[in-house]
């Protein structure tokens, strides 16, 4: 009776069996992977750089400096203004001279007048501003006191305001180009770091998917180890070598195997996805249905800094602490133009003026020496013979002037902000060093650790399928020796993978992580290989 029902298990177990089996067929998923294009770890990093859209946002940041600059130092390049005008008035006259006015037909005389000017103006960096204006002018008029009508006048004027306090030197009138030369290497080193932190995390995401791939083959190597077990123990039942009961161990042992399968494809193809985001591989892109696969990951190494040189290294490479050193450069900048700012308001102004005369007499005017037409005008403003002259000092100052002090003590207060930032910053880039030399470390320990183990773990199963032709061992200690030997190997490829993953990490804390794979970037996209 007992054998009956042990063959009538065997037949509902059997049919189970066959059902989940095409569904995982190890050989197949592994064949399937093995079909896979291989995408190096260089292809990768070069596709990652030329396609991301925040690299390519963050890259704009530098034309947009270097235009700001050009901007700001357009400041001091000089203005042409030029204008033309014409002028017509009426005007009453009550005037009795020479018996003109109420009654003499001329009490609302007419006047003309036709101008034009033109003007050069100029900011120098000491603060100077400087203007140099011609300006000519013409008129007519029906009045009867004019003794030359029509009358032309010429005008050159040059006008001169130097700041001796407050706005007086080359440093404080180039503030805004030094912030804006400033911000352009800030705008550098923002890139450069944005690189860096690309190619950390696509070479970080890269060596993940490598792992996943690995404890994949091993879940299907294990899965595979099953179904030979499940053979063998098939073949052993049907000679009533063995109990039914091991037969179901392995059909146990065979549905927990591909339950792990199941989580070693879910998390490669997590994986995988996480690297086609960092790449920018969307729907629309041919790369998002098709499948592919890493090399295998690298073995370890022992060339690696000691704490001691990649510290030093990393405090001078870093490019976020080179923005932030820029950031408290700037902040100088703008504390000196603050602290200049409180001072009183003193100005020379000086005005030198040269102007010309000349008209057509008429009947008060029968011989004059302002007889002449309109370039007599300008002949002698050229001679001088008309001129004006002003030299004057200007003094300001807003009584207790607490705007200016406040907003020289809050640029006062924001350095210290920014040097505080820029201290914590530090400390932040030595802890990622040594975080990275931790990983390295005791990765490698443990890569060496699960080797040993693996070893050991394959001796151990070697020696006891030894033991189970012989008959003198059983299928569960068979499975338990195949599962050593598999979390064994799986343990040593994440360790691996840690070991990978720090390394990248380590040269990414200590800024020279381009340099190690051989990458030259620059923000017009494009990359090339120093190797």
């Amino acid at each position: 009776m007992s054998r009956l029902f042990y063959i009538m298990c065997i037949l509902i177990c059997l049919p189970v069996t066959g059902i989940i089996s095409p569904f995982f067929q190890a050989g197949a998923l592994a064949e399937d992977l093995a079909k896979w294009p291989v995408l190096t770890l260089e292809q990768t990093l070069k596709l990652g750089l030329e396609k991301n859209l925040n690299l390519r946002l963050e890259a704009l940041n530098i034309p947009i400096a270097r235009e700001s600059l050009k901007a700001e130092e357009a400041f001091f390049d000089p203005s042409l203004a030029s204008s033309m005008s014409a002028q017509a008035q009426k005007t009453p006259t009550s005037s009795s001279v020479s018996g003109l006015g109420s009654g003499s037909g001329n009490e609302f005389p007419r006047t003309n007048t036709y101008s034009g000017d033109i003007g050069l103006s100029k900011k120098f960096a000491t603060g100077l501003d400087s203007s140099l204006s011609f300006r000519t002018l013409g008129n007519t008029t029906t009045s009867s006191f004019e003794g030359l009508d029509p009358q032309y006048r010429g005008f050159m004027v040059l006008n001169l305001t130097q700041p001796l306090l407050q706005g007086y030197g080359t440093r404080i009138n180039t503030t805004d180009i030094r912030i804006a030369k400033n911000s352009l290497e800030q705008s550098s080193f923002t890139f450069l770091s944005r690189v860096q932190g690309l190619v950390a995390d696509i070479e970080t995401a890269y060596y993940s998917l490598a792992q996943a791939i690995e404890i994949y083959r091993y879940r299907l190597e294990s899965r595979q180890l099953a179904h030979q077990l499940l053979a063998a123990n098939r073949e052993k039942f049907d000679l009533g070598m063995i109990p039914i009961s091991e037969v179901q161990e392995t059909l146990t042992a065979l549905a927990s195997r591909d339950e792990q399968v199941i989580a070693a494809r879910q998390q490669m193809e997590i994986e995988e996805n996480r690297l086609k985001d960092l790449l920018e591989i969307n729907s629309q892109d041919p790369m998002e249905i098709q499948r592919f696969r890493t090399e295998p990951l690298p073995p370890t190494r022992s060339d690696l800094p000691t704490l001691e040189e990649a510290l030093p290294l990393a405090l001078a490479n870093r490019p976020e602490l080179e923005e932030q050193r820029l950031e408290i450069t700037g902040q100088e900048i703008r504390i000196a133009l603050a602290k200049n700012q409180t001072l009183p308001r003193l100005d020379l102004n000086a005005t030198l003026g040269l102007n010309g005369f000349s008209g057509e007499t008429t009947g008060l005017l029968s011989d004059s020496p302002l007889e002449g037409n309109y370039f007599d005008s300008i002949d002698r403003m050229a001679q001088g013979d008309g001129y004006e002259t002003l030299a004057e000092l200007r003094f300001v100052y807003p009584l207790g002037n607490r705007g200016a002090k406040a907003r020289y003590q809050r640029t006062r207060l924001e350095k210290r902000q920014k040097t505080y930032a820029f201290k914590r910053r530090e400390t932040t880039v030595e802890t990622q060093v040594v975080d990275g030399l931790i990983t390295v470390d005791r990765s490698l320990e443990r890569v060496e650790v699960a080797a040993r183990f693996e070893e050991l773990a394959r001796i151990t199963l070697d020696q006891e399928m030894e033991r189970l032709h012989q008959g003198l061992s059983n299928t569960f200690r068979i499975l338990d020796f195949q599962d050593n030997v598999i979390e064994a190997r799986i343990r040593r490829a994440t360790a691996l993978g840690d070991f990978n993953r720090g390394v990248a990490a380590l040269f990414w804390a200590m800024g020279g992580n381009l340099e190690r794979l051989g990458i030259v970037y620059n923000a017009d996209n494009r990359t090339t290989n120093s190797d």
